[in-house]
């Protein structure tokens, strides 16, 4: 087993071997709750989620002292924090990333063997920690393409997503503003806006924008948007999705952005 952060593969590191030994799920949870006066119990306010935590088993070997320490010299050089938050990706969870992941607490390294004849190894425990959003999202997110509308159902990932949409948004001013509906969520865009842009509403990163050719932001559809409410998608859940003017109805791009807790 083995994992990559910052692109950079534990596996490919000579004489070392990381095993994941503590598998997050829901990490870094809390629920915020508050007394409930004169009765038993809690009154329940809402979850959140801090950081999600890896621990690997690390062991590093060699032919000499030496080659061991230039070998466990390597791998803390993987780590080092000076590099800062880097994405991580973890053997066995291979089609997933998590975005912001850096190394949480020292490595103390202890000899498993330092004898001439038996072998030189090293043992010790790394601990990686998300510095960003807990969850993971995919390495090649999921893209749907549609014309007016789409039934959608979420099959990957296990926690709420926010979706993003891109559509060509020519439209004259004055006229008919863009509907945009997610399930029960609707926001309107007002119409004015010139030839060969293209609208992208990012709500996981909370990012909208008019995209030129390119896909280069050239300007903000903040002050064009009716809201700024959220839309999210479950797993399994199915929604409606669509984007008309009138009857006009635009090719559009379509991103799930797929969660994992």
């Amino acid at each position: 087993m083995s994992f990559k952060l910052g692109g950079v593969d534990t596996s490919t590191l000579a004489g070392v071997t990381a095993i994941l030994s503590e598998r997050p799920s829901l990490g870094g949870l809390s629920l915020e709750t508050v007394d409930n006066e004169g009765r038993d119990g809690r009154a329940y306010a809402s979850p959140s989620r801090t950081h999600a935590q890896f621990v690997f088993d690390v062991i590093i070997e060699g032919a000499t002292p030496t080659e061991v320490i230039e070998r466990a010299d390597n791998f803390v050089g993987l780590l080092d924090p000076s590099l800062g938050p880097r994405p991580l990706q973890v053997e066995p969870y291979d089609s997933w990333q998590w975005e912001s992941a850096m190394i949480a607490d020292e490595i103390n390294w202890g000899q498993v063997t330092w004898e001439r004849g038996t072998g030189f190894i090293l043992r010790g425990e790394a601990t990686i920690e998300t510095s960003g959003d807990p969850s993971a999202t995919e390495i090649a997110p999921q893209v749907e393409t549609f014309s007016g509308s789409m039934t959608f159902a979420r099959t990957l990932g296990n926690t709420v997503s926010y979706p993003k949409l891109v559509f060509s948004g020519y439209s004259v001013a004055g006229g008919e503003p863009w509907l945009v509906q997610i399930g029960s969520f609707s926001v309107t865009i007002e119409a004015g806006i010139a030839s060969g842009l293209r609208c992208s509403l990012d709500w996981q990163t909370f990012e909208f924008y008019l995209l030129n050719s390119s896909g280069a932001p050239v300007g903000s559809l903040v002050p064009k948007m009716s809201n700024f409410n959220r839309p999210a998608l479950r797993p399994g859940q199915s929604v409606s999705v669509s984007v008309t003017r009138g009857a006009v109805t635009p090719s559009v791009t379509f991103y799930p952005n797929n969660r994992k807790a």
